[in-house]
């Protein structure tokens, strides 16, 4: 049982209306953390973007100066856009499970483009960017996946 303002609820009760009330973007990060394509902590998201995994590099607009530091120089010659949201710390976490989340990366593109278009329609053309390099992004490996391969030598 969960005492809200309203009485007492249930956890599931609590969670339904809660994610009615979700924004869009961050019922995106919930299905991201449930399928495992989503790193969360500064030295996880390190790895990621180090490996060449991470697809979007995500920023709580309250995270620190020094984490942003950090994360940009952890992007700086890897193609992850990094994009800072519109949610606190507390609001981020709470979409991940978490209390608290100031800095995450997605490894799956196609939920790092739905989330980038999902923030660029709630939230308008400070998105559009992201969402548009995304997009780009994955036209370029579709192509490649079509591609006729060219022939290949034998190894000797």
């Amino acid at each position: 049982m969960v005492l809200t303002r309203y009485g007492l609820k249930s956890a599931r009760e609590n969670r339904k209306e809660l994610e009615h009330t979700m924004p869009k973007a961050l019922n995106y990060l919930g299905i991201a953390r449930k399928s495992g394509n989503i790193e969360l902590g500064e030295e996880n998201v390190k790895t990621l973007v180090k490996a060449g995994k991470a697809r979007l590099v995500l920023l709580a607009r309250d995270a620190s100066e020094g984490v942003t530091q950090r994360v940009g120089g952890y992007v700086f010659g890897f193609h992850a856009p990094v994009v800072t949201l519109p949610y606190t710390k507390t609001e981020l976490g709470g979409a991940l499970g978490r209390a608290q989340c100031a800095v995450c990366a997605l490894r799956d593109l196609g939920l790092a483009r739905s989330l980038a278009d999902a923030l660029a329609e709630e939230h308008g053309e400070a998105y559009a960017a992201a969402a548009a390099a995304l997009g780009e992004t994955q036209k370029r490996i579709a192509a490649r996946k079509t591609a006729k391969p060219g022939k290949r030598r034998k190894s000797e």
